[in-house]
């Protein structure tokens, strides 16, 4: 019977084929469509075709096709596709150049080179990724899997096994008797109990398993050493989870510790330097666009609009807390008449401060065009975790035991929480609960992409407009 890793690896293997050959058909499209006429093919296609390859071939060897993985975020998908390219192009002309006596594209040839395998290999990953997960949730490619132990933690392990999408057969569960079952979240019903916790070794040596979650032994010591070389002579794979990890959504990460492991309890990949490099020069970059173009239209549109509408200042400039805890001057276009509770009082629906000129701006999120004075500046950034006012930092951090953390990135103008239904008014603990889950989440799996995707769906909101604008 051939094992789910070597499905996995002959599936890997697969879509690599198909994404070579996407990548053949656009350039012989390109070819004979005449698509990238800047290109010298004259006399010279059977080179460039072959110094495509070479290039492609070793650009996949080294960024490896992910949207097969069980876990796969789009995002990844598309970081991994952009990187794909660009390595692409360099590999490609650096063979031109040195191997060949064609001409090597310009700068601008190269782009739209580049681009074209981007969007297209793009749109031919994404739609594998798709029918892969389709077809993992009707049940073909499936990772049969058992859980050793139950308490809260191996039941989040039982609910992403449940949720279909990524292909796994979860057979059941051992523990002893008067244990903490595990329940099936779409049916509220026990899962399969298949015995006590030393019933297990028997279980592996008559029965195909490929994965194994723990987090009790039966035995003790002894008894672990005797499972994991039954587990190791039968193939199966050990993983151990933690019985307990503080909060809610966490992405642990193992490192190095002099000549032992330690268990980190957050992975932060904005301690990186080299992601708070490239974070900060696109916010850089796209800030001062922003700022030189299109703000200065609407920036004498909204003060026009405000004079005639009410009185007051067109700017309003609240403290609120930022990176690291520390406190800013957080700037908006004014849409609220003056009054004494601004700085305690959150924006409710129908909220009479709020003027009709002050309701649409925010309707529209042009109200807060103004914080990309606060990214260009530093203490802002176009996506992160929204600053709270001074006083909600207060209030909610005695409240939620993990609401700081939040702040381990720069605020930013949008973010992961809010495009994903927590803007707006917080009427309960709750609320505010989930959006810091949220913020938390966006800081542990961070990646440009991420962001990219966030600021797309950002500006559709913004388009089709958000009922818990106001």
């Amino acid at each position: 019977m051939i094992s789910a890793f070597d499905r996995t690896f002959k599936l890997g293997v697969l879509l690599s084929v198909i994404d070579w050959l996407t990548f053949n058909i656009v350039f012989l499209s390109s070819y004979y469509a005449s698509w990238l006429p800047f290109l010298d093919w004259n006399g010279h296609f059977a080179t460039c075709m072959c110094a495509a390859n070479a290039a492609y071939i070793i650009a996949l060897q080294f960024v490896t096709i992910s949207l097969h993985h069980r876990q796969a975020q789009p995002a990844k998908v598309l970081s991994n596709t952009s990187r794909t390219s660009v390595m692409f192009i360099v590999l490609y002309t650096s063979f031109l150049g040195i191997f060949t006596s064609v001409d090597i594209p310009d700068f601008w040839a190269s782009l739209y080179l580049t681009l074209i395998i981007f969007a297209v290999t793009t749109v031919e990953r994404l739609l594998l990724r798709t029918f892969i997960n389709r077809m993992r949730s009707s049940g073909h490619d499936t990772v049969k899997a058992v859980i050793l132990g139950t308490n809260n933690m191996m039941q989040r392990v039982a609910n992403i096994m449940l949720s279909g999408w990524n292909g796994y057969n979860l057979l059941g569960y051992f523990a002893d008797k008067g244990a903490q079952p595990l329940v099936d979240p779409s049916t509220n019903k026990s899962i399969n109990h298949l015995g006590s916790l030393e019933d297990i070794m028997n279980y592996i040596g008559q029965n195909r398993v490929d994965e194994l979650y723990l987090n009790e032994v039966p035995n003790g010591q002894e008894g672990f050493k005797a499972l994991m070389q039954l587990c190791d002579k039968n193939m199966v794979r050990v993983y151990y989870v933690p019985s307990a990890v503080y909060g809610e959504f966490r992405k642990a990460k193992v490192k190095e510790f002099g000549d032992t492991y330690v268990l980190s309890q957050y992975d932060e990949p904005l301690m990186d330097l080299r992601n708070r490099i490239k974070k900060r020069l696109f916010d850089i970059i796209v800030s001062l666009l922003f700022l030189c173009t299109l703000f200065p239209i609407i920036l004498v549109v909204v003060f026009i609009v405000s004079k005639i509408t009410m009185p007051g200042p067109l700017f309003f400039k609240q403290k609120r807390t930022g990176y690291d805890g520390r406190d800013f001057w957080c700037y908006k276009f004014r849409s609220m008449k003056i009054n004494k509770d601004s700085d305690t009082v959150q924006a409710v629906k129908n909220d009479p401060r709020i003027t009709k000129w002050g309701a649409f701006m925010r309707h529209a999120n042009i109200d807060e065009l103004p914080q990309f004075i606060n990214v260009l500046i530093g203490n802002m950034s176009l996506v992160g975790p929204r600053p709270h006012m001074l006083a909600h930092t207060d209030y909610y951090s005695e409240l939620i035991s993990d609401y700081m953390i939040r702040h381990y990135v720069k605020p930013g103008i949008t973010g992961w929480a809010q495009t994903h239904g927590e803007r707006g008014e917080t009427k309960t603990v709750d609320d505010m609960r989930r959006r810091v889950e949220k913020d938390i989440w966006y800081i542990e799996h961070w990646s440009f992409w991420l962001d990219i995707q966030i600021m797309f769906k950002t500006v559709a909101d913004a388009i089709h407009g958000d009922d818990k604008a106001y």
